[in-house]
C-alpha cells in the first residue's frame, strides 16, 4: 500500500521549467508522476467556446504541467526543487 497516495509538488504553465524539475526530480532518485492537463475554462453560456482562445491573437496559455510524487518523498521533492524552478502557483485547484 506504499507509494499509492500521491501529492503535487509542481504545478506550472511552463513546459521548459517542467522539464527542468523532471529532471531535477530523477537525478535526486525522486520517483516522480508528471502530467500534463488543459485547464478547463469557466463554464456558462457557450462553455465550450473558451473566450481565451475565441478570436484572440495572442491567447492566454490554458496547458498546465504537473508532477506529483508519493507522499512519503514529497518533503524530499520540495526540498530538491527549492530555487531551481518557479514556485508552485495555484490556478483556482486549491493547491
Amino acid at each position: 500500500m506504499k507509494r499509492q497516495r500521491k501529492e503535487l509538488v509542481y504545478r506550472s504553465k511552463d513546459r521548459t521549467d517542467w522539464e527542468k524539475a523532471k529532471e531535477l526530480l530523477a537525478g535526486a532518485g525522486v520517483e516522480s508522476f508528471p502530467f500534463v492537463a488543459e485547464e478547463p475554462p469557466v463554464p456558462g453560456c457557450g462553455a465550450k467556446i473558451d473566450p481565451r482562445k475565441f478570436m484572440n491573437p495572442n491567447p492566454v496559455p490554458t496547458t498546465l504541467y504537473t508532477i506529483e510524487v508519493a507522499r512519503e518523498d514529497a518533503d524530499r521533492a520540495r526540498a530538491v526543487l527549492a530555487g531551481q524552478v518557479l514556485p508552485v502557483r495555484s490556478y483556482g485547484y486549491g493547491i
